[in-house]
């Protein structure tokens, strides 16, 4: 993470592919990515069935997880709307994201042309590349369908049939099925945008391994220019993360796929960068350096935080993630729960399934806490998040703070159950109570954990989430036997433990 990874997160409901094929009430794409011009990728689809006088066309403004404007829109040029007998249909652009097309209803096609939106990782970039899409004909396409396909505001949650013109050797990588039409042709289907959208797809010759942990198949794919077969030893690195991660989840992890589309660039310079975009199935991992021998350590730490975002938000979100508005979101006010408590879980579960020691857990815990004083925590972390748009030089702190906070309202619930339940058992509760597809009402989720836990956790909330009181760090560390020093930041295990505190740990982090 550092200053390197950013994290996203979108709801995914996998497609009905026998709804998408019978139904002409669709989305029909066509996507070219074997004849390029001036490294412009040529996309024209057919409307949905409609009898509208116009109709607003939409390329999100920006997708879930980050929270500037991307203006995806400003790729995309030469929009031409025309009818069954190739006769031009006028077209008026409102803006940089968005198109009114008038007479929609005798619209057989609409073409345009999408320009790359990065050419390669740069150290200096403004922004994240891997919400947007590559196209290096000879050799790789990194596909964010936000930047490449969009919606009429008309016409939202009908399903998209895509249809991609490709070089005949290359293979598609993504969460969703491709299926092979011809040797340079694949079709794919997805129930509605959110679902394409948060199904990011890499076209290249393939370097993939997959993996069976539990019921879940897990596809690791990789590319890099000049290295090949070097999927297997990733793949081997990551298995040993989902293993425990479906230990620390009870046993089974709650999605049938998910897919890891790993790009590598190789660079002059010493070190590197990376940029990160997560989905509830599948992750995006971008990096940049001279060499490759960072990688297997830094993908550790990304898949375990990725993967977790299976628990949220793909099966505990609310409205506002459901219903996202791509042009104009309204944003939910629980960063804390989908990436505190993710991030919470990323730390928690090496130490509680014996694969590092309390020492490097120490060292975790004083990284956490030196992060969170970088940012002002005078601040309401429901405010933040309702208002990360406007607060994005405090986003961060979800991942510094935010573990923190997890761990004392973990804690926290075992101390009122007497060990029986901690913040494990409360996702899967959650999970069990909202389930994918389901949603909760995002002023109501303190007063639904209350009530299925204990009053005294509502108290928690208002002091310490939606209130800005400081982490209770020393006091609820001193309850499970760590010692936590104000001054210094250092965390260390307590020499003299009694029989509360020994068991409070035992349940936290030994059992």
């Amino acid at each position: 993470m550092n200053n390197l990874i950013k994290l996203v997160f979108v709801l995914v409901i996998f497609p009905s592919t026998i709804i998408a094929q019978a139904s002409k009430e669709n989305y029909a794409y066509h996507i070219d990515l074997l004849h390029l011009s001036n490294d412009e990728v040529k996309v024209s689809f057919t409307p949905p069935k409609n009898n509208l006088k116009q109709g607003k066309f939409i390329i999100p403004k920006l997708v879930p997880g980050f929270y500037q404007a991307m203006n995806f829109g400003q790729y995309v040029s030469n929009l031409v709307a025309t009818d069954k007998k190739g006769k031009k249909i006028p077209v008026e652009r409102l803006d940089q994201n968005s198109w009114m097309v008038h007479d929609l209803k005798h619209v057989n096609k609409i073409s345009y042309q999408v320009a790359d939106g990065w050419d390669s990782l740069e150290k200096d970039t403004h922004g994240a590349k891997s919400a947007g899409s590559t196209f290096s004909k000879d050799s790789v396409f990194v596909i964010n369908y936000n930047s490449l396909v969009g919606y009429f505001e008309e016409m939202k949650d009908i399903p998209y049939q895509i249809n991609i013109t490709k070089n005949k050797d290359f293979y598609a990588s993504s969460a969703l099925d491709y299926k092979q039409k011809d040797k340079n042709t694949d079709v794919v289907w997805a129930k509605d945008y959110r679902q394409l959208v948060d199904s990011p797809v890499l076209y290249c010759v393939p370097d993939t391994t997959w993996l069976k942990i539990g019921h879940t198949e897990v596809l690791v794919s990789f590319y890099n220019k000049k290295e090949r077969h070097y999927s297997k030893k990733i793949a081997l690195e990551i298995e040993n993360i989902l293993k425990n991660q479906q230990a620390y989840l009870g046993g089974s992890l709650p999605v049938n796929k998910y897919a890891f589309l790993i790009y590598y660039e190789p660079s002059n310079e010493s070190g590197f960068m990376g940029d990160g975009l997560e989905h509830s199935q599948s992750t995006v991992c971008l990096y940049r350096s001279g060499n490759m021998k960072f990688l297997p350590n830094a993908l550790n730490r990304v898949a375990s935080h990725e993967f977790f975002h299976i628990i949220t938000p793909l099966n505990i979100h609310s409205g506002e993630i459901q219903h996202y508005d791509f042009l104009h979101p309204s944003l939910s006010k629980h960063l804390w729960l989908y990436e505190g408590m993710t991030e919470y879980a990323t730390i928690h579960m090496p130490i509680k399934q014996k694969m590092i020691g309390l020492e490097d857990f120490e060292k975790t815990l004083e990284e956490k806490i030196k992060g969170m004083k970088e940012f002002d925590n005078k601040l309401s972390f429901t405010e933040i998040s309702k208002n990360a748009m406007e607060r994005q030089d405090q986003y961060m702190n979800f991942y510094q703070k935010g573990p923190l906070l997890g761990m004392c309202l973990d804690i926290r619930l075992r101390e009122l159950s007497g060990g029986k339940m901690g913040t494990q058992d409360l996702m899967l509760q959650l999970m069990k109570k909202y389930g994918e597809g389901k949603y909760f009402n995002d002023d109501d989720l303190f007063d639904e954990i209350t009530k299925m836990t204990f009053p005294e956790i509502h108290t928690f909330f208002r002091d310490f989430i939606e209130g800005t009181q400081p982490v209770p760090l020393k006091e609820y560390l001193g309850k499970v036997g760590f010692t936590y020093d104000e001054t210094t930041g250092k965390v260390s295990l307590s020499s003299n433990l009694n029989a509360k505190q020994l068991a409070l740990r035992k349940a936290w982090i030994d059992q």
